[in-house]
């Protein structure tokens, strides 16, 4: 069985605005049952989730094929096959404190402040 530790880097978003990369693919049970949690967690904290088909792209059905759907959050997968509402929202939470390009709001705002 393959581990979290042997699975490839989900793809990056392709939107900027997306924090959450949900891998499915059409007739996947598992994957119409998850989405919906999914957008409603990223719908509460404010952002959007990039849906990608993997039979769409040869590289993400290659590398992902046995494990729809995947819930990748700020380019970590957060699970596989199901969602837990519960954790999908903390992972979003930590990722809060965190303002584009990976830089803490307080880091940026006290290089602003020592100029």
């Amino acid at each position: 069985m393959t581990t979290p530790a042997d699975l490839p880097a989900p793809p990056q978003p392709r939107d900027p605005d997306a924090r959450i990369v949900y891998l499915t693919r059409e007739g996947c049970h598992l994957c119409d049952v998850a989405l919906p949690t999914v957008r409603a967690e990223a719908d509460r904290a404010g952002t959007v989730v990039e849906v990608r088909d993997i039979d769409a792209e040869p590289a993400l059905r290659e590398d992902w094929n046995d494990h729809v759907p995947v819930i990748a959050v700020d380019g970590a997968v957060l699970s596989r096959y199901e969602v837990d509402a519960d954790e999908l929202r903390r992972a979003l939470a930590r990722g809060a404190v965190r303002g584009r390009g990976g830089a803490r709001p307080a880091t940026w705002l006290g290089r602003l402040l020592r100029r």
